[in-house]
């Protein structure tokens, strides 16, 4: 029978296991206290490498430990008194080395370590051997069936540690993983650009992240409010915490409070339970109030209080709460034209305008047009399985060459339908589609041109687009304008049309 102490040392040593987290630790325990358990000279903990082709010594004790170095020597399975372990997944007990025949010397021999005996065990996970344990040379003697039955319970309870400790890494690198894959995420949503406007922007959201003032984002559709948004928020030292966005515009009047602010149970029909809005999931946070603009005056007001006494109060409440938000607005109204109009709170603009950022629209920033349409090729080439290596030098004038009414939104739709359609490892100016009638018929309405003019503007500019098209192989384009290439190329002299 196993001694009552032996059996108190074991479960001491699982208790030890239980609290090691690091694999390494835990197999050190294991062969440590293995070798003290059952009185042994020295010990082993063998493992079997990723492909399961050879055992490699992981942990080594006794007055040899030094010498024999991870990876340094191996055994095939089948080889030697722990090879046949391995092979055969069966505990071994050789009191006497010398003859048995499975015995392999040339280890021993090398480091100069008299092995006479040997105890021998698997660590099996699902039937399946991930190592061994050997003992070598039993302190008073011989090894027996009791010292077999110890080390195999202890291989089967530290495999299954081992399993623990293995699933408890493997969640640990997917958890890292995911991380890696969000922060891939997060980078793929970065502001991209190199214009001296762009950077300007970038260096004031940068600036007003450090504060907690509330900030207004103006620009037009499509320019990446929501971006600077984002950027604000995770340069704050509000990043890790919620970032709630909220599009004004989609969601109807009747709703956008109870949205905002929240409701209590029975605050109108349908309200079975106190639901938090979206300013409470906020808290700590930021909240992004996209398309500002559209708040109907009713609601405005409560706003307003809230930016003066940092408290909302729920639909059917009758006591205010506390919120810690930090309000980002976007808009792309102008919001001093809806005040004169007297469908925006001229207090609640200014709360609003403590720091304004203005996000220029893309033809204020052409020079990052190729920069934006490689980064959108890019994406769109992972998305859609494609291999497309590059925007020709026609199609990419195409691309400077247009107003961009849509802005960064519009160029990234024309970038993956010039994707979708692109059977080439380049796209080319037909793969590009743009709003033709928007580009074409655009001329100046700001400024009162003479006629003239308006249509020397408007000539060049679908010459332009034509030649791009084909090329600007004068032959073919003539041929789709319908004229002669002798008169295409007096146009092109008069109207300085120039690849470029």
């Amino acid at each position: 029978m196993i001694e009552i102490e032996k059996i108190a040392k074991i479960l001491e040593i699982f208790s030890l296991l239980t609290s090691s987290i690091q694999i390494e630790d835990l197999l050190k325990l294991i062969i440590d206290n293995a070798t003290n358990v059952i009185a042994a000279e020295a010990s082993s903990l063998l493992l079997f490498d990723d492909n399961k082709e050879n055992l490699y010594f992981y942990i080594v004790t006794g007055e040899k430990r030094d010498e024999i170095h991870r990876y340094q020597y191996e055994l095939k399975p089948g080889q030697g008194i722990a090879g046949w372990v391995a092979k055969y997944g069966s505990p071994l007990i050789v009191n006497n080395v010398d003859e048995d025949p499975r015995f392999y010397p040339d280890i021993s021999k090398e480091i100069h370590f008299k092995t006479t005996n040997i105890l021998c065990t698997p660590l099996l996970i699902d039937n399946e051997v991930i190592g061994v344990i050997e003992l070598l040379n039993k302190i008073d003697g011989l090894f027996n069936e009791e010292d077999l039955l110890l080390l195999t319970a202890f291989s089967k309870q530290c495999s299954i540690l081992i399993q623990q400790k293995k699933m408890f890494h493997q969640l640990k690198n997917k958890a890292e993983y995911l991380e890696s894959e969000l922060n891939t995420y997060k980078s793929h949503r970065k502001i991209i650009g190199e214009s001296t406007i762009l950077k300007e922007k970038i260096k004031m959201a940068e600036i007003v992240a450090g504060s907690d003032s509330t900030v207004l984002l103006q620009g037009d559709s499509g320019t990446g409010k929501e971006l600077f948004a984002e950027l604000i928020h995770n340069l704050s030292k509000r990043s890790s915490k919620p970032f709630v966005k909220v599009n004004c515009a989609a969601i109807p009047e009747t709703l956008l409070e109870s949205e905002l602010f929240g409701y209590t149970k029975g605050a109108f029909t349908g309200a079975f339970k106190d639901t938090p809005g979206k300013f409470e999931l906020a808290n700590g946070g930021t909240i992004f109030l996209d398309e500002i603009g559209e708040i109907p005056i009713t609601t405005q007001a409560k706003l307003l209080r809230f930016l003066e006494s940092r408290e909302i109060q729920k639909l059917g409440a009758t006591t205010p709460v506390e919120v810690n938000v930090r309000i980002i607005a976007a808009t792309n109204k102008d919001l001093p034209v809806e005040v004169a109009k007297k469908k925006f709170r001229e207090d609640l603009y200014y709360r609003l305008t403590v720091f304004p950022i203005y996000i220029p629209p893309l033809k204020e920033r052409a020079e990052d047009i190729p920069i934006l349409a490689n980064h959108f090729l890019e994406k769109y080439n992972k998305e859609l399985n494609k291999k497309i290596s590059s925007i020709s030098d026609e199609a990419m004038n195409i691309l400077k060459d247009y107003h961009w009414p849509g802005n960064i939104r519009e160029l990234e739709n024309i970038i993956e339908r010039a994707c979708v359609i692109c059977d080439t490892d380049t796209i080319e100016p037909q793969h590009i589609i743009l709003n033709a009638k928007a580009d074409i018929f655009s001329v100046p309405l700001d400024n009162v041109v003479p006629l003239k003019d308006a249509i020397n503007i408007f000539k060049k500019k679908y010459i332009t687009n034509i030649l791009s098209k084909n090329g600007w192989k004068q032959n073919e384009a003539a041929r789709q304008l319908d004229i002669q290439r002798t008169y295409l190329s007096r146009l092109i002299k008069e109207l300085d049309i120039n690849k470029n």
